[in-house]
């Protein structure tokens, strides 16, 4: 019986030996190449006003350090989880497309399709043991169409890969667009420009509504208010005179009171591109001096 424990006791010893073996080879593997993200933003946002600028666009830098005891490199992949590829809103179907391009080589590691395209050639990050390294990124996109005011973003991972395709490291970063409030008014149709002032010549004054041939448009980001203000209070009046010949306005269908100035709101999530057709309503010119008669109108848009 003891030689037979003796045998056992032998056994044993030797599956322990060879286990601790493998655990000494693990931990040797795991020593040898550690890359791992060591700084770098978490969020890389771009404040974006659609109404000012074509294109968004910013340069953002992440560090990786070699926590390993021998040099080794990785290669720049980024990917998404189950999300739809595009920045986007809660809620909102609409996505934006975007660019994110590794500034070192000048690839493009956009994750189009979930996750960026392996190519043949791209450039590692090769690091000594204990060395850091920057990688720098562009993150961009150029809208085709007005955006809603918020932000627009997307989770993805920056993942270093080694070889066969193994993950050596991975960062998460949230990629956003902050669309500013914004909104923008002009004129359109039959107007003229004196000294740098929009002028609507209305011809011959005759009582009665009069549609004229000159629209106000707004661009916004999302909800925005209009203001009228009439220098005359609603009249318009001949040169320095105290002749004057009383008139209304209205936006589209919306009538504005000229004598007190007034204005109007519309609330929106959604960006708008709107037209008001301006109107006319002139009072009576009965017994009124003849000459030329004006009022100059102040239009103000501000984004809400």
């Amino acid at each position: 019986m003891s030689r037979f424990g003796a045998k056992v006791l032998l056994a044993a010893t030797v599956a322990a030996g060879l286990m601790a073996g493998t655990g000494t080879a693990s931990a040797q593997t795991q020593a040898g190449c550690r890359l791992a993200f060591e700084a770098g933003a978490d969020q890389w946002l771009i404040q974006y006003d659609p109404l000012a600028q074509d294109m968004a666009e910013r340069h953002f830098d992440v560090a990786v350090v070699n926590h390993g005891d021998r040099a080794c490199g990785g290669a720049v992949r980024v990917e998404l989880r189950g999300e739809q590829f595009g920045l986007g809103q809660p809620g909102d179907a609409q996505r934006l497309p975007y660019v994110v391009v590794d500034e070192r080589g000048g690839v493009d590691v956009t994750p189009r399709a979930g996750q960026s395209a392996r190519r043949v050639g791209a450039r590692s990050l090769d690091l000594a043991p204990g060395e850091r390294g920057l990688l720098r990124f562009s993150f961009a996109a150029s809208p085709t169409g007005l955006l809603s005011s918020g932000l627009h973003s997307q989770n993805v991972f920056i993942t270093l890969e080694g070889e066969g395709g193994s993950s050596l490291s991975e960062k998460p970063v949230t990629l956003g667009i902050q669309v500013a409030s914004a909104a923008l008014m002009g004129l359109k149709g039959e107007f003229s420009r004196r000294g740098g002032l929009a002028t609507i010549d209305l011809g011959e004054l005759t009582e009665g509504r009069r549609p004229l041939a000159t629209t106000l448009y707004v661009l916004s980001t999302g909800g925005y208010s209009v203001a009228v203000n009439s220098a005359n209070g609603g009249r318009l009046r001949q040169g320095s005179s105290e002749w004057y010949v009383s008139y209304g306005l209205a936006l589209g269908d919306r009538a504005m009171d000229l004598a007190s100035g007034d204005r109007f709101e519309i609330v929106s999530r959604r960006p708008r591109v709107d037209d008001y057709r301006l109107t006319i309503n002139v009072g009576s010119v009965v017994g009124k001096r003849a000459g030329d008669y004006s009022d100059t109108l102040t239009f103000t848009v501000a984004a809400i």
